[in-house]
Parts: C-alpha cells; sequence; structure tokens
C-alpha cells in the first residue's frame, strides 16, 4: 500500500471553520485595540500642545495662547470666534501663538508656534467650563478660567462608548490632566 499525503476535504473544512470561528472573537478586539490607540494619539497630541503652551507662557514671560480653529493650515490661520463645526469642537484642529497685543486674537505680526490640523481619528473634543482659547499669562496659569476646571470630551457616540471617551481636565494652574474615561467629570 502506498501512502499519500495531503489533507483530505473535510479536513480542510474542519480548519476553515476553526479560522473563521477565531478570527470573528478577533475581530472585535482588534477593532476596539485600533480605537482606544486613536483615542491615545488624540489626547496625548492635545496635552502635550497644552503643556508645550504653558511652558512657552513661562518662558516668555506670558501671552501664549492656544486656539480653536477651523483651517490650521490656512496661509493665514485664525481663531475660532464661535461659528463653526460646535458640534466636533478641537478635532478640526489649533494653533498656538504668541499673543503681543493681549488680545487674545491671531495678528499678522503675531509670531506661530504651533499647528495642529484636523485630528481624523476621534469624532469630536468638545470643551465645557472653558472658553475657544486657553491663554495663558507668564506664571503659567490661565487667564480666563476663574473656577472650577476647564473639561474637554474626546470622542462622542455613536462612534466611541463611554468607557472608550476620555475626559481632559484644565485646572487653572494651566496644568492638563486625564480624569478618566466619558463617565468621568472635572472636580
Amino acid at each position: 500500500m502506498r501512502k499519500v499525503r495531503g489533507f483530505t476535504l473535510v479536513e480542510l473544512l474542519v480548519v476553515l471553520v476553526i479560522a473563521g470561528i477565531l478570527a470573528a472573537y478577533a475581530v472585535p478586539g482588534i477593532r476596539r485595540m485600533i480605537r482606544s490607540a486613536a483615542m491615545s494619539d488624540a489626547v496625548n497630541t492635545f496635552l502635550a500642545d497644552t503643556r508645550y503652551a504653558r511652558s512657552e507662557a513661562i518662558r516668555r514671560g506670558g501671552g501664549v495662547v492656544m486656539c480653536r480653529s477651523n483651517a490650521p493650515e490656512a496661509a493665514s490661520p485664525v481663531c475660532n470666534t464661535g461659528s463653526g463645526p460646535a458640534v466636533t469642537g478641537w478635532v478640526t484642529g489649533w494653533l498656538i501663538f504668541h499673543d503681543l497685543d493681549g488680545d487674545g486674537d491671531k495678528d499678522t505680526n503675531e509670531p506661530l508656534l504651533r499647528v495642529q490640523g484636523p485630528i481624523t481619528s476621534v469624532n469630536s473634543a468638545v470643551e465645557s467650563n472653558a472658553s475657544l482659547k486657553l491663554r495663558f499669562v507668564g506664571t503659567g496659569r490661565l487667564r480666563d478660567l476663574t473656577s472650577g476646571a476647564g473639561t474637554f470630551q474626546f470622542g462622542s457616540s455613536p462612534d466611541f462608548s463611554n468607557t472608550d471617551q476620555r475626559v481632559v481636565c484644565i485646572s487653572r494652574g494651566g496644568r492638563a490632566r486625564i480624569a478618566g474615561d466619558g463617565y468621568a467629570g472635572c472636580p
């Protein structure tokens, strides 16, 4: 008798069924991991830029503004004035500039320190208890935040569940931190 090497059709079908079952369990986990990485990237970018703006205000003796912008990569970018995509908030991008005249608006003679383009991996980053601008003074404190903390909610339904969302708090002292998931709040 001669031995035949190879797979039978039944063996091949069993392997395909097992692989299909494993893939069905793995895909949701991978999708969640990708969403989590996107959220972490967006939040960490925002935190790094708020820390940068604060440190530049201390270094320059004040007058550094981080503001939301609908077109941060335009030839002459400007800060939002309240109009525009209020639903998505800061994911449209932001500017950091040295506010030489102290009015909080980006003028043509004021140096642009950093530009963040639109963040497409997260569907929203909306502020509450904060303005559309974070204005840092020479001590690193926020100029316009007079009580409590500025709250920034990253992500919203249906793309991100409450456990996937992140809440960032910025204190009057200008320090930014992650408070937790979508259920968290700032003190």
